[in-house]
């Protein structure tokens, strides 16, 4: 069986028995999938459905697909994982969205920490930038479930959270315990927040902080990763033990 192309599409931009195409999505499906009338294609709305989809008209602002049936495919990790990710110079957080959001992660918290080093901009465009990079991984990955992106928060508001994960985990890479010590320590958690820190390292006050708030400090091994590279490398490991991969 031919693995259909796939597609983010809101569920506003589903009505009965259709689907809308229009802006990028009709340009990613014309410019980028090169479909026409007749082709089909996968759909997600990031809300748990997927859509078996059949292109009818492409037009030059605006097309129409129609629905040939909905499923709700179980491809979402039952562990509800969060990564709090100190901000990166350059563009680097693009890379991170998207491979977190194609590790399963439930929600992602963009960090400002006391030695982030971000390039600023508007927060709004930022904000429509990387909600596409999640749509697009989300689509690619074929995942049904669209992760949340925070708004980007301080260190303090990250640790102060009354409604906190089971298990929060920062890691420092002076921490006295490997994250796989931990790991199989512990038995499986619902819900876990990763927290990783910026080129510099989290500062002795903060992570202070952070265990003085409930968090467990880990090391990740004998070398010392990238910002970039930490996150998703713990990510992997704790959806591979306690999540779905593997």
């Amino acid at each position: 069986m031919v693995e259909l192309r796939r597609i983010f599409a809101p569920p506003e931009a589903f009505y009965e028995g259709g689907l809308h195409l229009e802006g990028e999505r009709l340009r990613h499906l014309r410019t980028v999938l090169r479909l026409g009338p007749g082709d089909e294609f996968s759909a997600t709305d990031g809300a748990g459905f997927e859509y078996r989809v059949r292109v009818e008209h492409l037009g030059r602002d605006r097309g129409r697909a129609l629905v040939l049936g909905r499923t709700a495919p179980l491809r979402e990790s039952t562990l509800e994982l969060v990564l709090a990710q100190a901000l990166p110079k350059g563009d680097r957080f693009s890379f991170v969205l998207e491979k977190a959001a194609e590790l399963g992660v439930f929600g992602i918290r963009p960090l400002l920490s006391q030695r982030t080093v971000a390039a600023g901009g508007d927060g709004a465009a930022a904000a429509a930038r990387w909600r596409r990079i999640i749509e697009s991984a989300v689509a690619q990955s074929g995942r049904t479930r669209l992760p949340v992106v925070h708004p980007v928060c301080s260190f303090e508001e990250m640790i102060v959270n009354p409604s906190p994960p089971e298990l929060r985990l920062l890691l420092w890479e002076h921490a006295p315990e490997g994250l796989r010590e931990v790991i199989d320590s512990r038995p499986a958690p619902r819900s876990v927040l990763v927290a990783i820190g910026p080129e510099g390292s989290w500062s002795e006050q903060e992570v202070q902080r952070a265990r003085q708030a409930g968090f467990v400090a880990v090391r990740f091994g004998p070398r010392i990763l990238r910002t970039d590279t930490a996150g998703i490398a713990a990510l992997a490991v704790i959806q591979s033990r306690w999540g779905d991969l593997g």
